[in-house]
This record gives structure tokens, sequence and C-alpha cells, in this order.
């Protein structure tokens, strides 16, 4: 789903998709096909259920956007471009690892909140440089392996989540964190954003950026979920 489309279907239902252990939503009996004609079609029934409600909650006649469908979004994404490559993926997060907000430390960072990250993170053999200042890190070649490691197993569900998440708070320590339930959504969005709240401490409410900053929260909440969804246990 690419370009803008109107409600016209009536009923949306659950049904088995055409891989074996598969389940995708149905527009009166029609599969949902992504840009590659590919179905949208999950290995979870209950992400396959929250897609199908997505979809049964838009008004009859609404121009509809994949902005509109989150969880369609990103579950379109993960079938058309993360599953057949894997591997680019995992190379395209490695930079937000690389250059990852949370070593670049400012006044409006919460330490207790970045303590508990770190804390994490070296639980999880992960050691990253960090700086006071704004130049470039040139982070640990050790510190890059880990992370690459991190990454070598995760599935198509998990990339896809870490997809939308890292670039949104410009870290991947902080979704891997939230991933691990080390964060709550709410406490890494706020660590991600910790500068540009600072900023409008010191200046002022900025109407527009209190709404990107509100946008990426939601972005990530949506990526947590969709992952939450796909990892839950298929009902028999």
């Amino acid at each position: 789903m690419t370009a803008a489309l109107k409600r016209i279907w009536k009923n949306v239902t659950v049904e088995p998709g055409e891989e074996e252990g598969t389940w995708g939503p149905l527009l009166d009996g029609r599969p949902v096909r992504l840009p590659s004609r590919k179905r949208l079609q999950v290995r979870s029934r209950p992400l396959a259920e929250a897609l199908a409600e997505e979809w049964g909650v838009v008004p009859m006649g609404k121009e509809v956007r994949p902005d509109d469908l989150p969880l369609t979004r990103i579950s379109g994404n993960m079938i058309d471009r993360i599953a057949p490559e894997p591997e680019a993926t995992r190379e395209r997060l490695l930079p937000f690892g690389r250059d990852d907000t949370v070593c670049y430390r400012n006044e409006g960072q919460d330490r207790a909140l970045l303590d508990r990250v770190l804390g994490w993170a070296e639980k999880n053999g992960l050691h990253p440089a960090a700086t006071e200042g704004l130049m470039p890190l040139e982070q640990p070649e050790p510190y890059m392996h880990a992370l690459a490691a991190r990454l070598a197993p995760m599935g198509a569900e998990e990339l896809a989540a870490l997809g939308v998440m890292a670039p949104a708070m410009g870290s991947l320590l902080l979704p891997l964190a939230v991933m691990d339930g080390a964060l709550t959504v709410e406490e890494a969005a706020r660590l991600a954003s910790a500068e540009e709240l600072h900023q409008m401490q010191e200046n002022g409410h900025d109407e527009d950026l209190a709404a990107q900053l509100a946008r990426r929260e939601e972005d990530v909440r949506e990526a947590k979920r969709f992952l939450d969804l796909a990892r839950s246990a298929q009902p028999d």
C-alpha cells in the first residue's frame, strides 16, 4: 500500500495465510496486497488480529494512507524489505550504535535513567565510549563487534521494530534496552529527546518541536506494540 485509497470494504476478517503458520487480514474476503504484490500475512495471530482491527476502524469512504496504519506499515516493510535481506538491515542499524545519542552527555539527561541504560549495556557486554563534547565519537571496535553480535540472531520481526525505533531515537542502545524491558518507551523517549526538552525549558515551548517529539515517541510505541504482538504465542 503506497498510494492513498478510500475505504470501500465492509467486512474485515482474519484467515490463514498462503504460508503454513501465517495469518492475515482479508477485506471482503480479499487479502491485503503489499507493493511487492505479496500478501500481508504474519506468523502471529494476535498481530494479524491487530492488523485487521487497524483496517476495520477506518471510517467508510475515508481516504487512508500508510501512516494511518502503523502496524500494517511496519509489517509490510518487514515482509517486503527486511525478510528478503536481513543482513542489509543489520548493516543499516549499526551506525545508530556508532553515533548513539546516549553517548553524548548533555544537561537535560536524566542521570538515573542514563545510569540504568549504561548498567544494562555493561551487563550485556556492551561498553560504548562517551563524551561531553559535540565532536563525533570514535567507538571502540570491540563495542561495535558486540553490537553486531547482538543483532546477528535477530529475526525479521525484531529487525523491523528496531528499524523504526533506532532512527526515531537516534540510538541503538535505547531501543535494545526497551526490547529487553530495561526501559519503558516513555523513559527511552525522554532520554532520546533530552537535549530538545532542555532547550524548550530554557527558551520556551516550541509547538512544532513538541509535536515532532510526540510523533517520534508514538512511532517507538507502535514499533514496541508490533514486536509484543509478533512475539505473542499463537492460540491453538
